[in-house]
């Protein structure tokens, strides 16, 4: 039935194994005032489980509430399964026109802009890490849960699903950051770490994060976000230096 991250945020993974590897595909349960919002609803190839385990966390209730980080299949693959299963499932997305990616009848959030949404105030955040243009990072007011997609990731083996970033003695290895980053935002590549660590310390100081909650790494606790943030700089490092203007894709 997941992981709690807060008294009122849940964790629920299923992962997808890219060999001796695995890359989370997670959602977030948040227990709001008014009724149950979950943030992104995973792939299609992970919705029965998924679906057992929103079921569980719930006592059979489901959710009122969908909040898309963006429209990609690993993040919004569940969105008519889940509002069948559920009724009157309201759906917020950051596209800034819904309608032509298929949530036709989606409540628009404006990405810099905060919303109300089972009675709980979530600001949606212009992210620096992000694979589409419509991309939005969702922060919780009242937990303090920050949720990021496609940023903050990183693969884990096997047996380590479940863990988030209080179970690693010496933080979420630097190798397993800069593998995710360099495969999934390859854009990277092009980037001054220097300017993306200072994006990044600019939204830590803006909100009050308790956790950062990545769609596909290990959440990450509070205590360990400083070690992450570096951890994550010198990666995009090393994915820059690996790379010239006019390398092939």
């Amino acid at each position: 039935m997941g992981v709690g991250l807060t008294d009122e945020v849940v964790w629920m993974n299923e992962c997808y194994p890219h060999g001796d590897r695995h890359e989370h595909v997670s959602v977030y349960l948040v227990r709001g005032d008014d009724g149950n919002v979950l943030v992104d609803s995973g792939s299609f190839y992970h919705r029965e489980g998924l679906r057992g385990q929103i079921e569980a966390a719930t006592d059979g209730a489901g959710v009122d509430a969908i909040v898309l980080s963006h429209s990609d299949y690993p993040h919004s693959g569940n969105v008519s399964a889940f509002r069948e299963a559920w009724e009157s499932v309201e759906l917020v997305a950051s596209s800034g026109s819904p309608e032509l990616q298929g949530l036709s009848d989606a409540r628009r959030c404006r990405i810099g802009e905060s919303l109300r949404v089972q009675g709980r105030t979530f600001s949606f955040v212009d992210p620096p890490l992000a694979d589409r243009s419509h991309t939005t990072w969702v922060y919780d007011h009242a937990s303090g849960v920050l949720f990021t997609a496609d940023g903050f990731g990183s693969y884990h083996p096997a047996g380590e699903c479940d863990r988030t970033s209080a179970e690693f003695e010496e933080g979420i290895p630097e190798a397993r950051i800069y593998e995710f980053h360099r495969d999934n935002l390859v854009w990277l590549r092009y980037v001054d770490p220097a300017k993306l660590e200072r994006a990044l310390r600019a939204i830590l100081d803006d909100y009050d994060v308790s956790v950062v909650a990545p769609i596909h790494g290990h959440p990450i606790r509070r205590a360990d976000l400083d070690g992450y943030v570096r951890r994550l700089v010198d990666a995009a490092g090393r994915i820059a230096d690996g790379y010239t203007v006019g390398d092939a894709v």
